[in-house]
């Protein structure tokens, strides 16, 4: 019999109201600024004030924060983890233009992170997410199971994981600006 431990959930699922959410998107990209990412050496465009202003508040973005409430019930459930009551601690909108990567990192401390592909053509740059047993890639038997994992961009796509979780966004290799919404959760 095989266990497996300490597996790592991810969820990932197409949000409903799609129009609906992308017009409340569309409605709060068009008031906002963005900048070259300093911090990592200029990799991609972060709405400015990413972490002093909550854009779901602020842009009345309902639906969104709708249809994240039902995923990440269905997430937690799916997992069988207790849900409990939860904030956003942040949120923000990313921009990766011909060239632009998001370095591997993670969000630290919070519970939840998650994403939102707004726009997208799928071809301009893979969401990755890597092993979070680092001592795996080292063992002839099992570095098989220590490869990158890939989550394509698909427009109304909304990913959830675990905030501690590795990961980072392939270069964009097209013409294509893809866009998405970035939050945290803490419980």
């Amino acid at each position: 019999m095989i266990k497996d431990l300490f597996s790592t959930p991810v969820y990932c699922d197409q949000v409903g109201d799609f129009d609906k959410v992308q017009s409340e998107i569309e409605n709060c990209i068009e008031n906002l600024d963005f900048e070259l990412n300093e911090g990592w050496g200029k990799t991609h465009y972060l709405s400015k004030n990413m972490f002093n202003e909550h854009l779901f508040d602020k842009y009345n973005l309902n639906s969104l924060t709708e249809q994240i409430d039902y995923h990440l019930k269905s997430y937690m459930k799916s997992a069988d983890l207790p849900m409990k009551e939860y904030t956003y601690d942040s949120s923000w909108v990313s921009m990766f233009k011909k060239g632009n990567y998001g370095h591997i990192h993670n969000h630290g401390a919070v519970d939840i992170a998650g994403v939102y592909y707004y726009k997208t053509n799928g071809e301009d740059g893979n969401l990755f997410f890597e092993c979070p047993v680092p001592n795996m890639e080292t063992s002839l038997g099992f570095y098989p199971l220590a490869d990158r994992i890939n989550f394509k961009p698909i427009e109304g796509r909304l990913l959830l994981f675990p905030g501690w979780l590795k990961h980072g966004i392939e270069t964009n290799q097209t013409d294509n600006t893809r866009i998405s919404l970035s939050f945290n959760i803490f419980f």
